[in-house]
């Protein structure tokens, strides 16, 4: 399958939209609160287009596929811990690739192009973070067969 990994421009915004719908589904498939409210929409293109794009501070990182956007994530710098001795590093956020091109290493690419760019001037961080939603098993094992650890676990009590 032939597909380029580039960073997301402008004009890429209702593509994205339509995959962060996926994302979106997928993770309220293990929980609910993740179904977005009425005026998500018009809010993520606005923050796409206001803090995202041309961020020094963060990226978005695209597979495109032919005329298809088919992959993508958000790299965010996090910077230094005030107390502890985490250094600048990087988060993912986002990282959905849409059905039918799964399992065809374009995760791994969009993973690897936001290594490269955690990696260069002026971020050099030393590691990132990617989160999954407890019981993502798939995607859990996708990470570690990656070689990527858990370090934290979050936990969480409702109060009803």
């Amino acid at each position: 399958m032939d597909v380029e990994v580039r960073h997301a421009r402008q004009e890429d915004g209702e593509d994205l939209l339509e995959l962060w719908h996926g994302f979106t589904a997928h993770l309220s498939s293990f929980d609910e609160r993740y179904a977005h409210t009425e005026s998500a929409d018009d809010r993520w293109l606005s923050y796409f287009e206001n803090q995202l794009l041309d961020s020094k501070h963060g990226t978005v990182v695209v597979a495109e596929s032919g005329e298809d956007v088919v992959g993508v994530l958000e790299a965010r710098v996090a910077g230094n811990h005030p107390i502890f001795r985490l250094e600048n590093h990087g988060q993912v956020y986002g990282h959905y690739v849409a059905e039918g091109y799964r399992r065809e290493g374009i995760g791994t690419a969009l993973l690897e192009e936001a290594a490269d760019w955690f990696e260069a001037p002026p971020r050099e961080v030393d590691f990132f973070r990617v989160t999954v939603i407890d019981g993502d098993e798939e995607s859990e094992a996708a990470y570690r067969a990656e070689g990527y650890a858990p370090v934290e676990h979050v936990y969480e009590k409702r109060l009803d």
